[in-house]
């Protein structure tokens, strides 16, 4: 991977905090406003709601958007431009704007419908949402290269990203679980000094451990970011065009494929 793609998570990440910090600056004036008019302006509250959750949601696809283009860049042996890869999300902006809204709308009514279903059923009805949440998730997975390389509204690029899964689930669901599984063994060491350090019950010595985790930890999202979306990109480029990357093992892929699958 090429540490230039680093860059792109991190860019995400500095754009969510400083819509984080935007808002919380205006929390303390919000709050006031709404004063004991609470159910009365509900709908400012959802509409508050939305708007961060939009907001949030656009970074990340643009962003994502610029690291795509950079990685099929990439393995197709050309240079690196971050600001190739930014102006090429800047030219999908409509898509990426009616993706994120598309996004955004169904993320909101996945979580209502997952709280109304665990306050009615309980876990189960928790389990039931959590399902329709992974559905979309799934349905969704190849939607961003989709829209970098084809240019689609977001109804089509659904529609082109649930045909490729498809095609593609073995290999997506074993490369998104091994990348999972590593994470999960390089979070473990945190816990454990964090369990130690908590037991010890230091207060200096739990500043300190706070000041080496927290750095690691940021790390690792940003690499498993930037790696998830690239292998994502290497998975598409061999769907639709039957070709692997280099960097990746075409006989594996091959054998992940269905054959037969639309």
């Amino acid at each position: 991977m090429h540490p230039k793609l680093l860059l792109f998570p991190i860019f995400s990440g500095l754009a969510f905090i400083a819509i984080a910090a935007t808002i919380a600056g205006a929390k303390i004036d919000f709050i006031r406003h709404l004063g004991e008019n609470v159910r009365h302006d509900e709908p400012l509250i959802y509409a508050a709601f939305f708007a961060f959750y939009f907001a949030c949601t656009f970074m990340i696809v643009f962003f994502n958007a610029a690291l795509v283009f950079c990685a099929l860049e990439s393995f197709a042996g050309k240079q690196l431009s971050l600001r190739t890869g930014l102006a090429t999300a800047a030219g999908r902006l409509p898509q990426i704007l009616a993706w994120t809204f598309v996004a955004t709308t169904i993320g909101v009514i996945l979580s209502v419908l997952k709280n109304f279903l665990k306050d009615r059923l309980g876990f189960l009805g928790a389990l039931l949402g959590g399902v329709g949440e992974l559905a979309w998730s799934v349905t969704t997975y190849f939607v961003v290269p989709v829209l970098v390389v084809d240019g689609v509204g977001p109804i089509e690029a659904v529609k082109r990203s649930s045909s490729i899964l498809r095609r593609t689930w073995g290999e997506a669901a074993i490369g998104e679980g091994g990348l999972g599984v590593i994470s999960v063994l390089l979070v473990i060491p945190v816990v454990l000094v964090m369990g130690l350090v908590a037991a010890a019950g230091a207060d200096t010595a739990t500043a300190v451990a706070l000041a080496a985790v927290v750095p690691y930890v940021l790390a690792l999202m940003v690499v498993f970011a930037a790696l998830g979306a690239i292998f994502r990109t290497g998975v598409y480029i061999f769907a639709t065009t039957g070709k692997a990357p280099s960097c990746m093992d075409p006989v594996l892929l091959q054998a992940a494929f269905r054959k037969g699958s639309p």
